[in-house]
């Protein structure tokens, strides 16, 4: 871990370094603000320890100059013993926590552990999205400038919901935040209060803010604030509360999956259901005819248990509190009482009676069962029926199928209840507004739907739009079936990379099947281990993102095998969700014991799984995230991009196309940093960067290796070609003014080199060198 002290006070600087240095932790320290700012823009740190009274630059305006620059990054400040009002100030900066002087070092050093184990983003001074400001400061609350009235609860979840906007919150996670230990409500109540907030925004004039995403929880509507810009065009209207109930906004192709596979498993393992039944009626004969053995008894115990751990899974949560009164009456020492065998005989006819009934039920629906492959499903909405013709025949070996439709509204009734994987879009100019509003619907679903786009023209201010609507690539028409196909296996293969992995391990088979329908529709591949014995080899050949294990299971537990994992160097960062259905805090405290990250009590819950598995790997993205992408730019860095070229180059001597690799970089960036400072050479980088995300998202790698280099490659197009569309993109660059931090305006020199296979070289190695042999010799005339 890295930490930046910014202290003045030499005795004390040294004190704390030679205190942070004894824990392991890289300590860089200054002794101004300034030199502090400078510092924080050149390398990324785990946390800031700064002091308030700085020279130069104090520590509360650096603090605020790091919030409103986009700084995550812990601070903890110190401060005076008597200065309250430093400290209120400081707090408001976007701090989050603070010391007073003379510190003590071992409150210091569980402070900097406590601040490095949290993983949400710090407190920002004031929260606003469009026209609604909350200012944590005053307690305050405003839409239009209009003061809002709100409960202690109501404001708490506002905030919550400001502080993380892109977040989904399941009602068990609301709670987490919001209540105590001591006083926990019951999830109705969340609905209550989340009812009374919109009324409340609505009445204000916020109309829709707080929507409800379908099995996961609540996140804000970021569509409604007005930093959404021009995908609010592309929203869709939703209809208001009716009868003071709760609205859903579901993607109706995943409830109908949903649905049906659920009703398909229940038909699927129904005869299992009937079994466990039949076993607790042998059970109640027995105890009728007094010939009740232990070893009947302890089965039966067994089947009371997976039956309450699955059927509220099935909407039937009297029958899984049915069988956990069962479980825990069988798990009692000693004979039972008279009025005990009359309950328990009660409890057994009425378990048999509602599985008698569910089955019914089920029976009459019609339902697909999961074990079904679903083929790749592609959409062309184009009239060129010759086109969609000549993407079929590319693809029809391959198990995948296109369906095409000629006009966008037949296309928006069909997206109404499917969600494909892919759809080519063409945006012609007769229905440019309706396009763009789909474009951005099917990029706002969860999970996004990646759309290629088909446009009329080729210019940066096109692509730039279509970026910002949400566009996964771009193709300017003409085009033929084999450049769309191109384009579009690209986005497949991409969208699929990003597919997490999930490893579940339980002994009852019926678990298993019901986690697919919950997670395969967002984005989640599952593998089931039935067999415990075999996790080891499951594990090294699916190589998971996340691991979820029950706690109970014959000859290996969960708790077992997540000692196991642990022990392993490979995988002491997987996140282990387990399932249980006891809630004692001896098995609670057992999970976290091992190493699990979080438990879900059984029945499962889809919403409360998917929230927690969601939590669980946002971790692990972003470290995965910092060791493939360049931290100030987004793009991919120097590691990550290569091995992308290498791959763009073997697929271009496969399909006996042309590469272009392109070098561009910004003229004596050390020298801007040093008379502008580096936020202003960040800021030409971060600029480049969104500017070319925008101009190449067909299919392009893009990458930045630092130094103010950027690496483009480019598959399909000459070098004559790649020349003349980067001299437009290079006239651009150099027409931006930038404004340093003390006022001074500059612009920026830029240049470029080509080079092309196979041409100018066969190997990826080769390529480089020639581009950045040319690429010097443009730098030095």
């Amino acid at each position: 871990m890295r930490i930046l002290l910014i202290e003045d006070e030499e005795i004390l600087a040294s004190v704390l370094l030679k205190s942070l240095s004894k824990q392991h932790y890289v300590v860089d320290v200054v002794q101004d603000g300034q030199m502090g700012w400078e510092y924080t823009q050149s390398t990324n740190y785990d946390l800031l320890l700064i002091d308030v009274g700085l020279p130069k630059l104090d520590g509360i305006t650096l603090c605020q100059r790091l919030r409103s620059s986009g700084c995550f990054t812990p601070i903890l400040l110190m401060t005076a013993k008597d200065g309250n009002r430093e400290r209120i100030q400081g707090l408001d900066a976007g701090a989050d926590d603070y010391l007073i002087k003379p510190l003590d070092l071992e409150e210091l050093q569980a402070r900097i552990r406590a601040l490095l184990r949290r993983g949400d983003r710090p407190c920002t001074p004031v929260l606003e999205v469009g026209a609604l400001r909350l200012d944590p400061s005053s307690c305050e609350v405003t839409y239009d400038n209009k003061l809002l009235e709100l409960t202690a609860k109501e404001y708490s979840l506002l905030e919550l919901f400001l502080r993380n906007p892109s977040r989904v919150f399941s009602r068990g996670d609301i709670i987490e935040h919001l209540w105590t230990f001591d006083d926990p409500p019951q999830e109705e109540t969340v609905k209550s209060h989340i009812k009374y907030l919109r009324q409340k925004l609505k009445a204000a004039g916020a109309v829709d803010w707080i929507e409800n995403v379908y099995g996961l929880g609540y996140r804000l509507n970021l569509g409604r604030g007005g930093g959404a810009g021009s995908r609010e065009q592309g929203r869709q209207e939703r209809q208001g509360e009716q009868g003071g109930k709760e609205k859903y906004t579901p993607d109706p192709n995943v409830e109908q999956q949903f649905n049906q596979a659920m009703g398909g498993l229940w038909k699927q393992y129904q005869g299992l259901m009937v079994q466990r039944v039949t076993v607790l009626q042998q059970l109640a004969a027995a105890v009728s005819s007094k010939t009740l053995t232990k070893e009947l008894q302890q089965s039966a115990e067994r089947e009371a248990h997976k039956l309450a751990g699955v059927l509220g899974m099935f909407e039937q949560d009297n029958g899984t509190q049915i069988a956990r009164e069962i479980e825990q009456i069988l798990g009692k020492d000693g004979d039972f009482s008279p009025a005990q065998k009359r309950h328990l005989l009660t409890l057994i006819e009425d378990l048999g009676n509602l599985i008698n009934l569910m089955g019914q039920k089920v029976d009459n629906q019609t339902s697909t069962l999961m074990g079904e492959e679903i083929s790749t499903r592609l959409l062309l909405i184009d009239s060129n029926l010759q086109l969609g013709s000549q993407l079929q025949q590319l693809v029809e070996s391959r198990g995948i199928y296109w369906q095409q439709i000629t006009n966008l509204e037949d296309a928006k009734n069909l997206l109404q209840t499917t969600s494909p994987d892919l759809v080519v879009l063409n945006v012609d100019v007769g229905w440019r507004k309706e396009s763009l509003a789909l474009l951005s619907e099917l990029a706002t679903r969860t999970p996004p739907v990646p759309v290629l786009v088909l446009a009329a023209t080729d210019d940066l201010v096109e692509r730039v739009t279509l970026a910002q609507y949400g566009a996964r690539g771009f193709l300017v028409k003409p085009v033929t079936a084999t450049q769309v196909w191109d384009v579009s296996s690209q986005l497949l293969q991409r969208t699929r990379s990003l597919r997490v992995n999930v490893l579940a391990v339980d002994d009852d088979p019926l678990i298993l099947a019901a986690l697919r329908p919950m997670l395969e529709p967002w984005g989640m591949r599952l593998t089931g281990l039935q067999n415990p014995l075999r996790f080891w080899e499951v594990l090294q050949s699916t190589t998971p993102d996340l691991l979820i294990l029950d706690v109970e299971m014959p000859q290996i537990s969960g708790i077992e095998l997540c000692r196991a994992v642990r022990t392993d160097p490979q995988w002491q960062e997987l996140p282990i969700v387990f399932l249980t259905a006891h809630r004692e805090m001896e098995t609670v405290q057992q999970v976290f014991t091992v190493g699990g990250d979080d438990y879900v009590v059984k029945p499962v819950v889809g919403a409360e799984l998917l929230a927690r598995i969601t939590h669980r790997l946002e971790r692990s993205r972003l470290l995965q995230s910092l060791s493939t992408k360049d931290p100030l730019t987004g793009l991919a860095n120097q590691f990550q991009s290569s091995r992308d070229l290498q791959h763009l180059i073997a697929q271009a001597e496969k399909n006996q196309q042309s590469v272009c690799l392109v070098i561009l970089s910004v003229t004596d960036l050390r020298q801007m940093n040093i008379k502008y400072g580096h936020e202003a050479g960040n800021q030409v980088l971060q600029r480049w960067s969104r500017l070319f995300q925008s101009e190449f998202c067909s299919g392009e790698v893009l990458g930045y290796w630092g130094n103010g280099e950027f690496v483009v490659g480019i598959s399909g197009l000459t070098k004559i070609e790649v020349n003349h569309r980067f001299s437009e993109i290079l006239t651009t660059l150099r027409q931006q003014i930038f404004t340093a931090f003390d006022g001074d305006r500059f612009q920026v020199i830029c240049n470029f080199a080509v080079a092309e296979y196979p041409s100018d070289g066969l190997t990826f190695q080769s390529l480089l060198r020639f581009a950045s042999t040319i690429h010097e010799a443009s730098r030095s005339c």
